[in-house]
């Protein structure tokens, strides 16, 4: 006896018995199961580093007098920063 086993009957859409299984007593089994996937939509914010000001970004840091920001310890530097 070979069998496909299911708690929900109607995701299976056709079983086809392909013959015995080379030497086994047992039949190889092909059937079709119908799910569909649903499409999700994330309201995840993904930036497009594509379009950024990259020359407006290199104006500001050369702006910056990084002798001045960067005196003191290392905490005071990053809590500036």
């Amino acid at each position: 006896m070979d069998l496909v086993l299911t708690n929900e009957p109607e995701l299976i859409n056709e079983v086809e018995n392909l013959g015995k299984f080379a030497t086994s007593d047992h039949s190889l089994l092909f059937w079709r199961i119908n799910v569909s996937r649903q499409e999700t939509s994330t309201k995840e914010i993904r930036f497009d580093y594509s379009k950024m000001d990259l020359n407006g970004i290199r104006e500001e840091l050369r702006r910056c007098n990084w002798d001045e920001e960067m005196k003191g310890n290392v905490i005071e530097s990053w809590a500036l920063f």
